[in-house]
Formats: C-alpha cells, sequence, structure tokens
C-alpha cells in the first residue's frame, strides 16, 4: 500500500513537473497572437482575437504585405512565428506567409512582415484574413 502511494505522489510531482515545463517560464517574453482583417484594403487587428500586437499597415510592397507592430516585451526578430489563413474575414482563398529578410526589410526592424497571395493566378492580395502566433 506504501508504495503504491509513493508511486502516485512520484506520477502526481512528474505531471506538474510536465505542466509546468509546457507552460514556459515567464522569462521567454510574452506570447503574441492577432487576427488581421484585410478590411478592403485598410487592414485592422480584431481585439477579440489578439494579444502583444498593438498595429497593422500595409508594408512597402502594397496590398498583401503587412507589418504588424508588437507591444514592448514581444519579440518578433528571434522567434519562429507561424501564420495560417482566417476564413471568415476573407473574400478568397490564399497562402499565408511569415517573412523574415534581414537585408531587405518592407517593414521596420521591429515589426513582423506577413504577406498573403491567392493562388490562381498566384499574387499578392488584400482579401485574404490572417493569423499569426509568436511564441
Amino acid at each position: 500500500m506504501r508504495l503504491l502511494i509513493l508511486f502516485s505522489l512520484v506520477a502526481l510531482a512528474a505531471l506538474a513537473g510536465g505542466a509546468y515545463a509546457l507552460a514556459g517560464s515567464p522569462s521567454q517574453g510574452m506570447q503574441a497572437f492577432a487576427l488581421v482583417d484585410p478590411n478592403g484594403g485598410s487592414p485592422r487587428l480584431v481585439d477579440a482575437h489578439t494579444n502583444g500586437f498593438v498595429d497593422v499597415s500595409v508594408g512597402a510592397v502594397g496590398p498583401g504585405d503587412y507589418c504588424l507592430t508588437p507591444e514592448p516585451g514581444v519579440d518578433v526578430r528571434n522567434t519562429a512565428a507561424v501564420a495560417s489563413e482566417e476564413a471568415f474575414y476573407s473574400n478568397a482563398v490564399g497562402i499565408v506567409l511569415v517573412r523574415y529578410q534581414p537585408n531587405n526589410p518592407n517593414c521596420n526592424a521591429n515589426q513582423l512582415e506577413v504577406k498573403t497571395f491567392t493562388d490562381n493566378p498566384f499574387a499578392l492580395s488584400d482579401q485574404i484574413a490572417f493569423t499569426v502566433n509568436v511564441p
């Protein structure tokens, strides 16, 4: 019986430790995510589905090129952000790509660039809504 109780306590401790490890440590910076509505060429962040970003604007390339400005404490340069199309706010089916370009930026150095494309024909498009997550 004692062995069963000891085993149960060890298993609980292991589960708690695993949950803490998966949660991450506060020193890693703030997690950020956003839902961007292309909004007919005037992109906007959807507040109910955004945390850690304060603004989105059209990038230097034009429609379909977006620059997302993070809150202080969110690292968009030294991370592996991911983006995906969001169906409700989209007016076309497309492809969404995060772009890291250290030598020729279309956005400011502190911003994250996301590009949206239609697939037929393959071209930049401001008809594609997207979500982006920064770990």
